[in-house]
């Protein structure tokens, strides 16, 4: 087998526990730290628009925020692995995964070796593959605690721009999603810990890894908030606009049937048979006022 520097004490006991399965394994965790928010994020985008549905609208908001995501999530992920990397960590399954031996031969059970610092060894524990001995020497940070944390706070923080109005019932909807959000990353991180993947000083460093990524992703690379008004007052203008038309387009036939030029010269050859000129001039000047209405009001501004 081939040998590490990364050294320990045998009287160590945080590297004495049990190996165990994780509850939470690796593609579990992309699946759900993965696509969950791509589905919440795409079903979210289209109930905000379901009342002025755009596709071009839904498509920049969508991938104005999974871009967000998908930025802070591999920025989270690889100083994540770069860590692991140059730590080099010892798991609190060590011992029993390993089952370590000097060169010598001996073990951490001799008692010569009980206050040793080893250096020198290697894993007697024929049953493990590469994977698995490289396993050993990654616990901190945790990349569980880290991606779980990172994405499920984003997602907090997104719902919170996306979601701000509404009182009462809807209130109090959005802040339990948001708890549930949180409570599903605060499990997976415990889970480490009870499996016995990873330190308790691990699973910290990989939440506050996690929570600083999510809060420069969601506030100042992709400016949630900003872009949620944004949006919003947009929509909103353009729904102004449009009502504001109608309302014009509305104006313009009412008032185009109410002053009809033929009955108007009608009436103004009606009363200059009469000798009536002051109703001839009068209506003379309403007849020109309307049609000088309706040119303006049909000309584009």
């Amino acid at each position: 087998m081939r040998s590490f520097q990364r050294g320990f004490f045998c009287g160590d006991l945080t590297l004495r526990y049990p190996y165990h399965t994780d509850t939470i394994s690796v593609p579990m965790l992309l699946l759900c730290m993965l696509m969950l928010p791509f589905l919440f994020i795409a079903v979210i985008e289209v109930i905000r628009l379901c009342h002025n549905f755009r596709v071009r609208l839904y498509a920049r908001n969508i991938s104005h925020s999974l871009g967000c995501f998908s930025f802070g999530f591999i920025a989270t992920y690889l100083s994540t692995e770069l860590a692991k990397n140059v730590i080099h960590r010892l798991r609190p399954h060590f011992y029993a995964a390993c089952q370590p031996r000097m060169p010598d031969g001996s073990t951490c059970e001799d008692y010569k070796n009980r206050i040793l610092y080893v250096e020198q060894y290697y894993c007697s524990n024929r049953n493990l593959s590469t994977r698995q001995l490289r396993e050993l020497y990654v616990s901190f940070p945790s990349a569980h605690s880290s991606l779980s944390f990172y994405a499920m706070l984003f997602l907090a923080f997104y719902l919170h721009a996306v979601w701000r109005q509404g009182r009462g019932v809807c209130r109090v909807l959005r802040h339990m999603l948001q708890f549930l959000m949180v409570s599903l990353a605060w499990f997976i991180t415990l889970s480490r810990v009870a499996d016995y993947w990873h330190h308790w000083s691990d699973v910290l460093a990989g939440a506050v890894m996690g929570i600083i990524y999510a809060s420069l992703s969601a506030l100042y690379v992709g400016r949630l908030y900003w872009h949620a008004n944004f949006t919003s007052s947009n929509s909103q203008t353009s729904k102004t606009r449009k009502n504001l038309f109608k309302r014009t387009l509305q104006h313009v036939a009412t008032s185009t049937a109410n002053c009809s030029t033929p009955q108007l010269q009608h009436q103004v050859l009606a009363q200059s048979t009469a000798g009536n000129a002051q109703a001839k001039e009068h209506l003379m000047s309403s007849s020109n006022d309307c049609i000088e209405w309706k040119s303006q009001a049909i000309l584009p501004t």
